[in-house]
C-alpha cells in the first residue's frame, strides 16, 4: 500500500518544481515565453498575459491583476510603443531603453526567476519577440496603510511616527534619524512557500562583527515553509528553545530602532509587518522605554525602579501571598494576621486555590478583552472582573484579601514597556505559585535561584542575556539599571565612524 505524501514532501516537490521553471532561461518566441509563464504561476486567476502581435514588431506584457498598476502599464508602456508602432519608428529597442527605462525604472532579465520574483512584487514583464532577456518594470498599485502613531508603545513626550507593514517606508524614517551612509541594509528571503523578504540594518564599523554575522548564518540556515510576523521569526532564531524569556526586543517605533543601531544593535525588518527585532537584547533592556531619554536622568531612574518593582510584584505576590497565609504565620503581624484570619473563615478553599482560581479568571477577562472588538473589549474585561470579584467575596468563595492581591499582580504586569515580556511573568507566575504552596518560603528561594541560573545561562544572538551584571560589565552601568546622566555618556558612535571614515573605510 502506497503511503500518502506528508505536507514536507508535497512543499519540497512543488519547491523543485517552481525552481525547475525558474531556472529556463529567457526564449526569443513568446509562445515558449508564456508556457513557462503559465507553467510558473498554473491558471490562477490574477494571471494577466497580453499579447501585441505586430508585423514589425511584436511584444507581451504580463503581471498580476492588483498587484501591479493597470493605468501606469498603459501609460507607460503599452500606449507609447503601440504608438511607436503605428509610426514606423525605426529601432524601438533602442526607443524603449532610452525612454521607458527613465520613465518606469525598467531593468533587464535573463531569467524567469527574476521575471517571477518581480511580478509577485507588483512588477510588470515586457516580453519583446525576437530578444533573450525581458524589461521589469516595478509599477506596484497595493496600498499602504499610512505612517500613524504606534499602538503598542505609546508615550506622553517623543515621536508620533510608527514603523508601516512596507520595509520601503520604513528604511527612510531610520535614514532620517541616522544620517551618515555607514548605515547599511542587506536583504534575503526565508519560508519555502512565503518568501518573505528580510532586512538586516546595521552601522558599519559600530556593530559587532559576531553578532552579524551570528544572525546572518542563522537567517540563512532557516527551514520554514512560512514567514508571516516577525514574532514567528524570533522563535525561530532562539538559541534556547525552552527559556518562556523573550531573547529579541521586538518594536514599531523608528526613535527606538535608530538608538539600537546607534549603540551597535543589528535591527531585523520583515515585509509584510511594522515590528522590527532589535538584537541582541538584555534582560534589563526590557526595563527600558525610549521616554527614559526623553525626560531628566533623575526621573526616569526612578521610574526603571517602579517598573522593576512592579516586575517583582507581578511575579511573586501571589505566591508570597500563599507562602505567609500556609506555613509562614509568624511572618504576619498580629493585627493583620487576626484581619486576615476574619476574612478567611469560611472559605472552602485553601490558600493556593483560592489564589489559582482567581488568577484563572482574570486571565480568562484579559483575554477576552483582548479578542472582544475594541469598543467593547476594556468594558468586558473593568466590569467582569469588578463584577466576579465582589461576587466571589459576597459568596464566600473567596476572602476580600486575595482581590487585592490579584488586582494588584494585574496592574503590576502591565508595568513593563514591552508586551512580550510581561508573558514571561505571567507563566512563571503559577510555577512559583505551586513552589509557594508546597514549600513555602523556602520554595520561593529555590525558584529564584533557579531563575538566575537560567537568566545567567541563556544567550540572544550569542551576547549573555544577564549581562552587564553577569558578566559583569561597569562601563554599561551607565544604562543599565538607572539612567546616567547623558553628559556621561560617551561618543562611541561618533568616534567611531570618524576615524573610519578618515582611514578610508578600513577600520
Amino acid at each position: 500500500m502506497l503511503r500518502a505524501k506528508s505536507k514536507r514532501d508535497r512543499i519540497k516537490e512543488l519547491d523543485e518544481k517552481r525552481s525547475s521553471w525558474a531556472a529556463l532561461p529567457i526564449s526569443k518566441r513568446m509562445a515558449e515565453n508564456e508556457a513557462v509563464i503559465t507553467g510558473l504561476f498554473g491558471n490562477s486567476d490574477d494571471l494577466v498575459i497580453q499579447s501585441y502581435p505586430r508585423e514589425t514588431f511584436s511584444f507581451m506584457v504580463v503581471y498580476l491583476e492588483n498587484m501591479a498598476d493597470r493605468k501606469q502599464i498603459e501609460e507607460f508602456i503599452v500606449s507609447p510603443i503601440l504608438k511607436q508602432v503605428q509610426e514606423g519608428v525605426p529601432a524601438i529597442e533602442g526607443w524603449i531603453q532610452n525612454t521607458v527605462s527613465t520613465s518606469a525604472g525598467l531593468t533587464a532579465a535573463v531569467h524567469f526567476a527574476e521575471v517571477a520574483d518581480l511580478m509577485i512584487r507588483g512588477g510588470v514583464a515586457l516580453f519583446i519577440d525576437g530578444q533573450t532577456y525581458v524589461h521589469t518594470i516595478p509599477l506596484t498599485s497595493w496600498k499602504s496603510r499610512t505612517i500613524e502613531e504606534p499602538q503598542t508603545q505609546t508615550m506622553v513626550r517623543g515621536p508620533r511616527e510608527g514603523f508601516v507593514e512596507l520595509i520601503a517606508d520604513n528604511i527612510p524614517l531610520l535614514r532620517r534619524r541616522i544620517s551618515t551612509p555607514m548605515l547599511y541594509f542587506e536583504s534575503l528571503k526565508a519560508g519555502k512557500i512565503t518568501q518573505t523578504k528580510i532586512v538586516l540594518g546595521y552601522i558599519e564599523g559600530l556593530v559587532d562583527k559576531k553578532v552579524l554575522n551570528h544572525l546572518r548564518s542563522k537567517l540563512s540556515a532557516l527551514e520554514t515553509d512560512k514567514l508571516f510576523e516577525t514574532g514567528m521569526l524570533e522563535e525561530l532564531l532562539k538559541e534556547n528553545k525552552l527559556t518562556p524569556f523573550p531573547v529579541f526586543l521586538s518594536t514599531e517605533r523608528p526613535d527606538v530602532a535608530a538608538s539600537a543601531l546607534s549603540e551597535g544593535k543589528v535591527i531585523i525588518m520583515m515585509e509584510g509587518t511594522p515590528f522590527c527585532i532589535i538584537a541582541p537584547a538584555t534582560f534589563w533592556a526590557f526595563f527600558q522605554a525610549a521616554e527614559d531619554y526623553y525626560q531628566n536622568y533623575d526621573i526616569a531612574s526612578l521610574v526603571r525602579i517602579i517598573r522593576l518593582i512592579a516586575y517583582a510584584i507581578g511575579l511573586a505576590f501571589p505566591a508570597a501571598y500563599i507562602a505567609v497565609t500556609t506555613f509562614h504565620q509568624e511572618l504576619i503581624p498580629s493585627e493583620l494576621l487576626i484581619s486576615l484570619a476574619a476574612q478567611r473563615e469560611g472559605v472552602p478553599f485553601p490558600a493556593f486555590v483560592e489564589a489559582l482560581l482567581m488568577e484563572v479568571i482574570f486571565e480568562i477577562l484579559r483575554e477576552a478583552g483582548v479578542r472582544m472588538p475594541r469598543p467593547v473589549g476594556s468594558a468586558v474585561s473593568i466590569v467582569g472582573a469588578i463584577v466576579i470579584g465582589e461576587s466571589a467575596v459576597a459568596a464566600g468563595l473567596v476572602s476580600p484579601a486575595i482581590v487585592i492581591v490579584v488586582s494588584l499582580t494585574a496592574i503590576s504586569s502591565f508595568v513593563a514597556p514591552y508586551y512580550s515580556f510581561s508573558g514571561a511573568s505571567r507563566l512563571l507566575r503559577f510555577l512559583l505559585m505551586v513552589m509557594a504552596a508546597t514549600l513555602g518560603i523556602y520554595g520561593m528561594i529555590i525558584f529564584f535561584i533557579a531563575l538566575v541560573i537560567h537568566l545567567a545561562s541563556i544567550t540572544s544572538a550569542g551576547v549573555p542575556y544577564f549581562q552587564p551584571f553577569a558578566p559583569f560589565s561597569l562601563d554599561q552601568q551607565k544604562d543599565g539599571f538607572l539612567r546616567m546622566p547623558l553628559w556621561m555618556s560617551n561618543t562611541k558612535l561618533y568616534k567611531r565612524i570618524q576615524k573610519k571614515q578618515e582611514s578610508g573605510g578600513s577600520a
